[in-house]
């Protein structure tokens, strides 16, 4: 996969400006910066649901629209958790772009989804209606339907938000198996430490891209000041950063950086 020199606009204002890097198949790359950044926009735009103002995307030397073998999950605030239709429905539902709109699946695509989701450990949940879901199972749900779908390139937009600590690592190790099975992984984050422990490489975004590698060279303090701007505080002597918060006391900052 590459990028090269990506702009993207929104009436007419600059989303994303610029951006450049590239993947192998089979990496994992955590996309990071503060809320704004563009991450979101940079997930559609690979994905091919927004067109660049200018510079292009390639999967595999062809332009990303209608690639099949692409997987994007959204964010959960997109997705009506009202509509009727079970998790098993949702998986399938990542065998269309092989069957095409007019062919209904057949029984070695159910076979496909039904795998899929014992992967993932929702087979007891095939029938529940998607909002009968926890907010892990919803995501574990969506990495099923990727996993039916045969994808080579998988999209997820914050797919840890809101997710408590042992949701969170269920869904890392299925990242595992997808990245065994030899899929292209990109996530958007937010959570600095998360991206080090968990992704060989990182891009550190705002609009521009601050840093792109390996998070002990792109998570410095100067890069990391470049990315979040106020929100973060170089500490003298190199002794890290901070978040800076606005609504919080002098005396609570100065006991963190402490």
């Amino acid at each position: 996969m590459e990028v090269e020199r990506l702009t993207v606009r929104y009436d007419g204002r600059p989303a994303l400006e610029d951006v450049s890097f590239k993947l192998s198949g089979g990496e994992r790359l955590a996309i990071v910066g503060p809320n704004g950044a563009g991450k979101s926009t940079l997930l559609r735009a690979i994905a091919g649901v927004l067109p660049p103002a200018s510079g292009e995307v390639r999967i595999r030397g062809e332009d990303p629209c209608g690639h099949i073998c692409i997987a994007y999950l959204p964010q959960r605030t997109e997705i009506d958790w009202r509509f009727p239709v079970t998790a098993f429905d949702v998986v399938l539902m990542g065998r269309v772009g092989r069957l095409g709109l007019l062919r209904r699946p057949g029984a070695h695509d159910r076979a496909l989804a039904r795998e899929a989701l014992e992967a993932v450990g929702l087979s007891h949940l095939a029938g529940r209606q998607i909002g009968e879901l926890s907010g892990g199972q919803q995501q574990r749900m969506f990495i099923a339907r990727a996993l039916a779908q045969e994808a080579e390139l998988v999209l997820l937009d914050e797919p840890l938000a809101g997710l408590d600590a042992p949701s969170q690592e269920a869904i890392l190790g299925l990242l595992d198996l997808l990245q065994k099975r030899g899929v292209t992984l990109l996530l958007s984050l937010h959570d600095l430490d998360v991206a080090a422990k968990h992704f060989p490489l990182v891009l550190l975004l705002n609009r521009r891209v601050a840093a792109f590698g390996p998070p002990q060279e792109a998570f410095t303090p100067g890069k990391l000041v470049q990315a979040f701007g106020g929100r973060l505080k170089a500490l003298p002597e190199g002794r890290g950063v901070v978040v800076t918060d606005p609504c919080r006391t002098q005396e609570e900052r100065d006991a963190e950086a402490g």
